[in-house]
Formats: structure tokens, C-alpha cells, sequence
């Protein structure tokens, strides 16, 4: 069973019950206890729970609509997968700030001898976590509530693969983010690797924001989810780029 599957059984089963056992999710979906207990572990910095002697209590503000709120969870997770499944063991990466960034460095935990360059502070945190990862932050200039370090330009490094998401991406607009500065940043990555990939969430795909990145043909590939609106996936794939959901 997929991670991504595997959280979705979890949270259904805590709206169901308002709370859920290790052994008992181990049994129920065929995984380790470990397994298990690294999942709870990722749906508590998620905050949609609390751990406790053996299990999980679901946090008082889980709404009642969680199934759908796991899903679209559970999709974004695979939409990281999926981009984490381009990276090689060795490999160079810059991930640029967007929306998937830290669940993309999630997906990576098993990777050896990684570098990662990003301007995403949270990133930043998870990958230091990694025993087999070597991070660098660029310098830049962050606010109050935000983790993202803006003003940050890459100069004098190589990086195998550049992962950029965003705010919005179309055949029209390209790559687009609503910040200026972060848009500076996310080019001067692309500009320092050897192939650029995009990761959006499905909502983003076929939406334009204020401040372009770049043209899509930039990029190699635009890795997203299956629910991906069949339109925008047609125009992008009519201008010559790939669109992964698998």
C-alpha cells in the first residue's frame, strides 16, 4: 500500500472513531508498526492530530468534511512522490518555495547523499533532519508569519535538477507565483540547473498568478495529480511538455 493510501485510511478512520491505535492500523493495513508510527508522526506536524501511548486522538478542529480533506491530502502527497521519484541518489537538487516543498523533502527521507538548496526555511528544517542530506539556504530576507526567504538569487553553484512549484501554471502564463521576489529566486534556480521540473497542486493547473517565472516549455516535465483538469493538461501537452500524474 502506498504512504499516500495509508494516510488516507488514517484520517477516515479517525473521523470514524476519533481516535486510532498503532497495532491496530498495522494489522488493518498490512505495515510495520514503525511504518505506522511514521505516519502519525507526519499527520501530527500536519495537525490533524495528537499522539498518544499507542495511538492517535484526532485534534478537536478536524473538520467534518475529513474525508475530502484527506484525499486532497493524500493526492498532494503523491503529486510529492512523484517529484521525489526524479531525484537520484547523489543528486543536486534546488527546490524552489511553493506549496509542495516540505511534503517533497518528506518523500526524499530515504535518499542518500543528496544536497538541497532551497529558499523554503521549513524545507530547509526537514532536510537537516536527513541523515544523508546536506542542505545550503541562500541568504534573503523573510517576514513576519512566512517562511520563505525572499531576495535569495543563486550564483557560482551547478544543481543536476531544479524543482519549481508556484502559484499558478498555464500554457498561457507559464510557471507563476504571486510574489515578485520569490519569482527572482525560483529563475536564478532554473538558471543554475541542468533540467528543471514543475510541481503543482491541481487547483494551481491551468490558473495564472501575478509574477511569472518562466515560460512553460522551460521546464521538462509538470508533475501533478490524476484529478488534473482534462483542459489544461491538453493545452499543456499541446505546447510540448509532458504532464506526469503517475
Amino acid at each position: 500500500m502506498r504512504r499516500s493510501d495509508r494516510l488516507n485510511a488514517i484520517m477516515e478512520r479517525l473521523a470514524k472513531d476519533g481516535s486510532v491505535a498503532v497495532t491496530a492500523l498495522s494489522r488493518g493495513l498490512g505495515v510495520s508498526e514503525a511504518s505506522v508510527r511514521r505516519d502519525l508522526s507526519f499527520l501530527e506536524a500536519q495537525k490533524w492530530l495528537s499522539r498518544t501511548h499507542g495511538g492517535a486522538v484526532a485534534r478537536s478542529s478536524l473538520p467534518a468534511s475529513v474525508s475530502v480533506v484527506a484525499e486532497r491530502q493524500a493526492e498532494r502527497f503523491r503529486i510529492a512522490e512523484l517529484a521525489a521519484a526524479q531525484v537520484p541518489d547523489g543528486a543536486r537538487i534546488g527546490l524552489a518555495a511553493g506549496p509542495l516543498s516540505v511534503l517533497i523533502v518528506r518523500s526524499l527521507a530515504d535518499r542518500e547523499s543528496l544536497t538541497v538548496v532551497t529558499n523554503e526555511l521549513d524545507a530547509a528544517y526537514e532536510a537537516s533532519l536527513r541523515p544523508g542530506v546536506r542542505v545550503m539556504v541562500p541568504g534573503g530576507v523573510t517576514t513576519v508569519g512566512s517562511s520563505v526567504l525572499t531576495g535569495s538569487v543563486l550564483r557560482d553553484v551547478y544543481l543536476d535538477l531544479a524543482i519549481i512549484g508556484g502559484d499558478g501554471v498555464s500554457p498561457e502564463a507559464g510557471l507563476t507565483t504571486e510574489d515578485v521576489q520569490i519569482a527572482g529566486t525560483a529563475r536564478s534556480f532554473m538558471d543554475a540547473a541542468g533540467r528543471a521540473i514543475a510541481v503543482f497542486d491541481t487547483p494551481q493547473v491551468g490558473t495564472a498568478a501575478f509574477a511569472r517565472i518562466c515560460a512553460v516549455t522551460d521546464v521538462a516535465s509538470l508533475i501533478t495529480a490524476e484529478d488534473v483538469d482534462s483542459d489544461a493538461r491538453a493545452r499543456i501537452e499541446s505546447a510540448g511538455v509532458p504532464v506526469v500524474t503517475e
